[in-house]
């Protein structure tokens, strides 16, 4: 899971860069560099998949079933807490589920369901699980290993890298955003977030309710 043209470390600047990617591309194409509050349809890469709540069955099964509606990709109680808290599949949220290029690559041609939480704003998460063969979960696993993921070696992989970046404004907060992949039998699980440090809990909960 790493990319050909992002970096583990990236310098401030490109970091906000990145900030206003996760804010205006959805995923499948490359990031957007548009400012992170805008929901302006004009800055949204033209080869992204639109977003949808509706998974595309695959033509080939490759044995993880992608769930046919954002409902099912959490567990129930950590579906309603996020649900009580903030927006699912806000229109204006088009965050990329991933910077990896490679990662977005794959994206365009694999069945897919995107879930995002938030408003157009510096907060937000974006997700997309993926059903992938043998071929593309090396990709993506090789992709996130050059680009300096930190990986567990379990049947569900976890890949995880995040970064904080201070503030450019006096009084402003610090900007704080990562990714969080998860990884295995034929499943491929995206998270791209900005600001909203859920983790382990939003991914652990993906987790329990895909792979059991």
């Amino acid at each position: 899971m790493r990319t050909r043209r992002l970096a583990a470390v990236v310098l401030p600047l490109v970091m906000l860069g990145a900030l206003a990617a996760c804010a205006q591309s959805p995923d499948g194409a490359a990031p957007s560099s548009s400012a992170p509050t805008s929901s302006d349809p004009t800055a949204t890469a033209t080869t992204e998949p639109t977003p949808t709540a509706t998974a595309t069955p695959p033509a080939d099964p490759v044995g993880f079933a992608v769930p046919g509606a954002c409902e099912d990709v959490w567990t129930p109680e950590k579906f309603q807490e996020l649900s009580a808290s903030t927006v699912l599949n806000d229109p204006g949220v088009t965050m990329l589920s991933t910077e990896v290029v490679e990662g977005l690559e794959v994206l365009d041609v694999v069945p897919h369901l995107r879930c995002t939480w938030g408003e157009p704003s510096e907060w937000g998460i974006a997700t997309t699980v993926a059903a992938v063969d043998a071929t593309q979960t090396a990709t993506i696993v090789d992709a996130l290993s050059r680009e300096g993921f930190v990986c567990t070696e379990a049947t569900v992989q976890r890949c995880e890298r995040s970064q904080t970046t201070p503030s450019d404004t006096s009084g402003a907060p610090d900007v704080t955003l990562g990714e969080t992949h998860l990884i295995g039998e034929g499943g491929w699980v995206a998270t791209h977030w900005l600001n909203a440090e859920v983790e382990p809990g939003y991914s652990d909960s993906i987790a329990a309710q895909l792979w059991g």
